[in-house]
């Protein structure tokens, strides 16, 4: 039996390996002969996150090949990690100046889904600086997801930074991307090409 490609789902801040997109993905595709869904909860700290990741992706690339799909945070994860091993991603509403973004949540926070405080400080921050891309330069990797209606993040900016790449906007929505399913077919053929 082949080995079936990896679709590494890349949760978004203060969310789970059990988040709604994760586990839609993962039903929709539980029975699908090429591709299979992982997802684990990452670390609050983004350094933390990116070793987590960095460490699935080397060992699974050594055996079959590597997909990424990041929600939000989990597409600036998702951009670094892409151009950094030359992967295929799909992005979700993704975030993309979120070392300025996340100055706003400095202090104590704590994430609803796993019931952990942790802080947001000058490192929290640094650590996300640290793995902007300043510029793409594979921007075939590159399917990027927008709805106009994401009240969190202006689709502006990902329209602008994914510039070139391959983009689909959608009127309306909101920032948990409203019926991904629809969004499935271009996933997958994306990550076939």
């Amino acid at each position: 039996m082949k080995n079936k490609k990896l679709i590494l789902y890349i949760h978004g801040w203060n969310s789970y390996a059990g988040a709604r997109k994760a586990l839609l993905l993962q039903d929709m595709l539980k029975n699908n002969s090429d591709f299979e869904v992982a997802s684990i909860t990452l670390d609050s700290h983004p350094r933390h996150a990116i070793n987590q990741l960095e460490k699935i992706i080397e060992k699974e690339i050594k055996t079959r090949k590597v997909n990424l799909i990041g929600s939000s945070l989990g597409g600036y994860y998702a951009t670094f990690l892409s151009e950094k091993y030359d992967l295929k991603a799909a992005m979700i509403n993704p975030a993309v100046l979120a070392y300025k973004i996340f100055k706003n949540d400095m202090g104590i926070n704590i994430n609803p889904n796993t019931q952990e405080e942790y802080i947001i400080d000058e490192d929290w921050v640094l650590a996300l600086k640290d793995i902007f891309v300043e510029n793409l330069t594979k921007k075939n990797n590159f399917l990027v997801l927008l709805q106009t209606g994401d009240a969190t993040l202006n689709y502006k900016f990902s329209e602008l930074y994914y510039e070139g790449c391959n983009l689909s906007i959608d009127n309306g929505g909101s920032h948990s991307f409203d019926n991904l399913e629809s969004k499935l077919p271009a996933m997958l053929l994306h990550f076939s090409n």
